[in-house]
């Protein structure tokens, strides 16, 4: 019976195609959309992000250490500024 013809990789091919296939996989992970969210979401009172929260269609506030973002939570604030 014929076998099918397989191909070896060589070693150096294996981690090429293990880097290619990481650098694929976390690609979308290294986007701007969270320093971004963090640089248009951060207000010094509680009032100007509720502002910002209304402009932006989301609910509520959060604080981030003495600072203040719009929306429920930084998940919420992310998803509001990607649809504006």
């Amino acid at each position: 019976m014929n076998q099918p013809h397989t191909t070896r990789l060589l070693p150096y091919q294996r981690w090429a195609l293990l880097a290619a296939l990481a650098a694929a996989a976390i690609s979308p992970l290294l986007t701007t959309a969270p320093a971004e969210a963090h640089m248009k979401g951060m207000f010094k009172t509680k009032q100007e992000a509720e502002k910002r929260a209304d402009e932006l269609k989301c609910k509520g506030v959060f604080p981030m250490g003495s600072l203040w973002m719009p929306c429920a939570n930084e998940q919420q604030l992310h998803k509001a500024l990607q649809n504006e």
